[in-house]
């Protein structure tokens, strides 16, 4: 299959891919540009590279055309041309790098290159659950069987914490469930994007948890898996419970 090449129409604006060129997919797939061919429109490049090639399962070049037509005007067209680039699988690629990589690690190594932490409670063989698994439960509705109601077990959390910070980082957590929604899940990808501490550790009256914390301490728990949004955190402080984590 490394030999296969597959067409792929680009219009010509000023192209800096030359023979040679590599060209990264969906930031996985590394493919070398083996040749570059011009034509003044769509059409004439789909008969002469054939549209078996440039558009598998499209029948007439007609519809060849208004497929393009959806990206690309006619106008543009007429003035830019086509590039036909005939490219091939790369035999190097960045995933096989990577996975070489992450064999030769130990399961320590992995947790390090993760980011986990290592404190007293700390689950000695435990990895970070995946980003989707937690979003997914953040998002799940809090009243599942109540007609109407929208608000997630994220927005429901917010709302706990909303009026804790003097400085406002939770922001302000009002209008429609919609927007409580929303409003959370700019917060939750917010925390995840930035955070800079994560650990799975034992936390009572929880058990396992997967935790994370941003600089400033703000952060999230979700349970061992990440099945279970549990709630946000705010940063340590002495008599935080008596105090209602209020700062």
């Amino acid at each position: 299959m490394l030999n296969e090449h597959i067409f792929h129409v680009f219009l010509f604006s000023g192209c800096r891919i030359d023979s040679g060129s590599l060209i990264l997919f969906n930031k996985c797939l590394l493919f070398e540009v083996q040749d570059i061919r011009s034509y003044s429109s769509f059409s004439e490049m789909m008969e002469a590279e054939g549209l078996s090639k440039v558009l598998p399962g499209v029948e007439t070049i007609e519809q060849g055309v208004q497929i393009y037509r959806k990206f690309y005007t006619e106008e543009k067209e007429r003035s830019n041309g086509v590039l036909a680039i005939c490219v091939s699988k790369f035999p190097l690629q960045p995933y096989i790098s990577l996975a070489r990589l992450l064999f030769g690690l130990s399961l320590g190594g992995l947790q390090g290159l993760l980011g986990l932490a290592h404190t007293t409670g700390s689950t000695p063989d435990a990895l970070p659950p995946p980003t989707s698994t937690l979003l997914s439960s953040f998002v799940l509705p809090y009243k599942l069987n109540v007609e109407g109601s929208t608000l997630t077990h994220g927005a429901r959390a917010l709302a706990k914490h909303a009026h804790r910070s003097s400085s406002k980082y939770w922001g302000t957590l009002d209008g429609s469930d919609s927007n409580k929604n929303r409003l959370a899940l700019d917060v939750i990808t917010r925390l995840m994007t930035h955070c800079c501490w994560l650990n799975v550790h034992s936390v009572q009256p929880h058990d396992v948890v997967f935790e994370i914390r941003v600089a400033e301490g703000y952060g999230a728990r979700w349970s061992e898996d990440g099945s279970k949004f549990i709630g946000f955190l705010e940063p340590y402080m002495e008599d935080g419970h008596p105090k209602g984590w209020k700062h």
